[in-house]
């Protein structure tokens, strides 16, 4: 009998699903910048360029994380006030 033996798969259809959705940044849209502070400052000008008003992650030249006071005088521009001059890098994103 095991000869004889029928054997039923289960036959499973590919169904693919499109619809629309949100659209993503473009492959030519900037997301964050990166400035490099060479020259000890206690005020950081950054042109970023983004089009808004970014935040920012600074590392000195330690790689110790900063804080300081941010303003924006212009949608591609910001300034960080710190209490003290210092070198390093500021990530904005």
């Amino acid at each position: 009998m095991a000869d004889d033996a029928i054997i039923i798969k289960p036959i499973i259809p590919t169904v693919e699903i499109t619809a629309p959705g949100p659209q993503g940044v473009s492959a030519s849209a900037q997301i964050f910048y990166v400035h490099t502070q060479a020259i000890a400052s206690a005020v950081w000008t950054i042109n970023h360029n983004l089009n808004g008003e970014p935040t920012a992650v600074v590392l000195d030249s330690a790689g110790t994380q900063c804080e300081g006071t941010f303003s924006y005088p212009s949608k591609n521009q910001m300034v960080i006030t710190f209490t003290s001059a210092f070198t390093g890098t500021a990530y904005v994103i």
